[in-house]
């Protein structure tokens, strides 16, 4: 039998597919996993319409076309909802007409966690037509919908800006008060099962973006440091207070001491408050509106999280990313990669 090699050379569509796969053995439970199985609603665009929008339809279709992706989600989502001429005036857009089509998911989510008032309609478009992960450069196949960032699964999973936080982190890690936190965009969580260990949730929970609420804290301390300086000084007045509860009542078993909580205990990819705010979102072209998912590489199917990112199962590949990835790696041989100076030493 003839040994599979390839060359680091560029590669044709039908190489790339035999050195990649497209879909993993497991499941990973993230958001678009659990919203409810919703049917397409059929637009009949061709009915005559009884109804009109008032002022609005003096306007002309191309000013139209251009103020409506302007809107965030959820107003265009009730705005949608008015009449049927809203309803076909909205699906006519070409850019929500995209996002039903190829990311339904992506728009599903965000409305069902109600991070719709903080991504207008071209946000998302833009975000689903970039290929990459805006944190590290890799194939993105996830929507973080708090943010509405593209982000691959080892960003999400591992870097500490996708895990979300409670109100009372926010309040503790970044010196904000009750009431400034409730103000921070946030979202409310599905019910579900999460992560690919099946985590279960039953209960909404109000989650906040990290970086949103560091900004926050900056903004009200007028610096990094001065709110670092706020919190330690918080956190040493609560150890005071703590010791004298004790001088006070040393035979008082009920005496609480104060919390060394920082933050979310980080599971990193155990953790399921990372999956809650991440859909699975395929990449759209924008020019041929084709969509693509990106492929696994064979040569790297048995290397785990712990192993080198470069080479990690988890990574996505494009033809022309998996390209740089073999010249990185080397060619694939027996379903592993050859570094380029092994294969010259076997010569």
């Amino acid at each position: 039998m003839e040994e599979q090699q390839h060359s680091t050379a560029g590669l044709n569509t039908s190489q790339f597919h035999a050195l990649t796969y497209p879909r993993l053995q497991l499941t990973d439970n993230t958001l678009d996993d659990n919203l409810p199985i919703q049917p397409k609603c059929h637009i009949e665009t061709h009915t005559s319409l009884t109804v009109d929008l008032g002022s609005l339809d003096i306007l002309p279709q191309e000013l139209l076309d251009y103020i409506l992706p302007q809107l965030d989600l959820r107003t265009l989502t009730d705005f949608r909802r008015v009449n049927r001429r809203a309803f076909q005036l909205v699906a006519s857009l070409p850019q929500y007409k995209a996002i039903n089509t190829h990311a339904r998911d992506a728009l599903r989510g965000i409305l069902a966690t109600g991070t719709g008032r903080s991504i207008t309609c071209e946000t998302l478009y833009s975000t689903i037509c970039i290929a990459e992960c805006e944190q590290c450069g890799d194939f993105g196949g996830y929507l973080y919908i708090l943010t509405c960032k593209r982000v691959c699964y080892l960003c999400f999973t591992l870097d500490r800006a996708y895990l979300p936080l409670f109100y009372t982190q926010v309040i503790r890690k970044f010196g904000l008060s009750r009431q400034m936190a409730e103000t921070l965009p946030q979202m409310k969580s599905i019910p579900g099962i999460y992560t690919p260990h099946e985590s279960k949730y039953r209960e909404r929970l109000a989650l906040v973006d990290v970086n949103v609420a560091r900004r926050a804290g900056i903004a009200l301390h007028g610096s990094a440091a001065a709110m670092e300086k706020y919190k330690s000084d918080m956190a040493s007045q609560k150890i005071l207070e703590y010791k004298n509860q004790l001088l006070q009542q040393s035979t008082d078993l009920s005496a609480t001491p104060p919390s060394q909580y920082e933050g979310p205990f980080d599971r990193q990819c155990r953790d399921p408050f990372r999956y809650m705010a991440t859909v699975r979102t395929p990449w759209l072209k924008r020019i041929s509106q084709q969509v693509e998912l990106g492929s696994y590489c064979t040569g790297c199917v048995k290397n785990n999280l712990s192993g080198p990112r470069h080479m990690n199962s988890r990574r996505k590949f494009t033809i022309g990313s998996f390209n740089e990835h073999l010249r990185q790696c080397g060619s694939i041989k027996n379903g592993k990669h050859q570094p380029e100076h092994e294969s010259t030493v076997a010569q």
